[in-house]
């Protein structure tokens, strides 16, 4: 008889543990960070470190929020999480640098989604850098709550970029310098400056009036207003 009846309560004592263990909230022990690139593992550390705190208890929907908060983050391009015994595991695809904007004596990393990143001179390059010389800041405050390049800032950019890779009006590559009210075009080699409006009207005024031009010669091209020329100070 007492055999069969340690048996029994041998057996409730197991299924009431694997009850326990099962229904009982899990609590977070550890936190385990990994970024494919690590470009950004200190701002996006410092931010997810407010909002996870060990010894927490993390179910299913405390899951989701921590993932629709690091996806949040203008430092992140993906994020993936899981949760194995106390660890939670965050493997982040960190937001790459599209270009940098030097402004004030200082370099200012964008990344693809607009947003300011870092301030890193070492993931600037001369070819992805441009010179923003306005009276009023390139970046406003994003949706994501952090600095984001402006979108008209963002448009020039664009636009000059795309227009040169199918442009060689002036066989030189120009310094780009970014302004309020449009860019400017500096061709150190020729002795050249070229200022141009937002407008398509005054790109095809670029190309024309060069095309025209039996050679590049030396001056401030003004085109950013509709029949206006200002070169070597004199208007023509």
């Amino acid at each position: 008889m007492k055999k069969p009846f340690l048996f029994i309560v041998t057996i409730l004592f197991v299924l009431t543990f694997i009850g326990v263990y099962l229904y009982s909230p899990m609590k977070i022990k550890n936190i385990e960070l990994k970024f494919d690139k690590n470009l950004w593992g200190g701002e996006i550390t410092d931010a997810i470190s407010g909002v996870i705190d060990l010894n927490s208890t993390i179910n299913d929907k405390k899951i989701q929020q921590i993932e629709k908060f690091t996806n949040s983050l203008p430092w992140v391009k993906k994020t993936d999480i899981s949760f194995i015994k106390g660890t939670v595991g965050i493997n982040i695809n960190e937001e790459p640098v599209k270009l940098c904007i030097s402004s004030k004596d200082r370099l200012y990393n964008i990344g693809e989604n607009g947003y300011i990143l870092g301030t890193k001179n070492k993931l600037c390059s001369k070819r992805n850098t441009f010179f923003y010389k306005g009276k009023s800041e390139f970046f406003t405050i994003g949706e994501k709550g952090f600095p984001k390049i402006k979108n008209n800032i963002f448009l020039e950019i664009e636009i000059v970029t795309d227009y040169l890779q199918k442009q060689t009006i002036i066989d030189e590559k120009p310094t780009i310098l970014l302004t309020d009210t449009g860019i400017k075009l500096l061709y150190s080699k020729h002795k050249i400056i070229v200022f141009l409006g937002n407008g398509g009207n005054s790109w095809q005024n670029f190309e024309k009036l060069f095309r025209i031009l039996d050679k590049p010669y030396p001056g401030y091209y003004d085109l950013r207003f509709s029949g206006l020329l200002v070169q070597t100070g004199e208007k023509r």
